[in-house]
């Protein structure tokens, strides 16, 4: 069995190409090093992330992140024990939702599509659906964040 977490976040301050380049650089490599996999989602400053690997690695790594002073209002959406995972192989994979007709905001980064792939053909799969929701542009689940708020007490 391993676990696997969904969250989701406001970002504190925004991330240039190569703030998400760097972040993505070290979270591949210590995911690797854990044996924890899963994909970060971005969608108009919001982060949507999988986590999926050994109970203890997993645990450890959200609560890492849910401390993370770039992070606002993290809240976990799904935790639960899977046989397999969903997106098996994807240290971090990648996606970001797209408005029309609006260019990508970290252009230098392409989307995971084999990754992006995989979560299109679980189509019975909660996390799998909340996730394909988020890149398209549905609501945030469990409300709005006030990160506004805290960025504009932190200017």
């Amino acid at each position: 069995m391993i676990r696997q977490l969904l969250y989701r976040s406001g970002q504190l301050f925004e991330f240039t190409l190569q703030d998400m380049q760097r972040l993505l650089v070290r979270a591949r490599a210590y995911n690797a090093r854990h044996g924890i996999g899963g994909m970060l989602l971005l969608q108009d400053g919001l982060f949507m992330q999988l986590l999926e690997g050994p109970a203890d690695a997993v645990d450890a790594l959200y609560a890492r992140i849910a401390s993370d002073p770039r992070h606002c209002e993290v809240r976990l959406m799904v935790r639960a024990e899977r046989t397999a995972p969903l997106l098996p192989g994807w240290h971090m994979a990648w996606g970001e939702a797209l408005p029309v007709d609006e260019a990508p905001l970290f252009d230098g980064i392409a989307p995971d599509t084999r990754a992006l792939t995989l979560l299109e053909g679980a189509r019975n799969d909660r996390v799998a659906a909340a996730m394909r929701d988020f890149l398209h542009g549905a609501p945030v689940p469990h409300g709005g964040l006030g990160c506004a708020r805290v960025m504009e007490r932190v200017l």
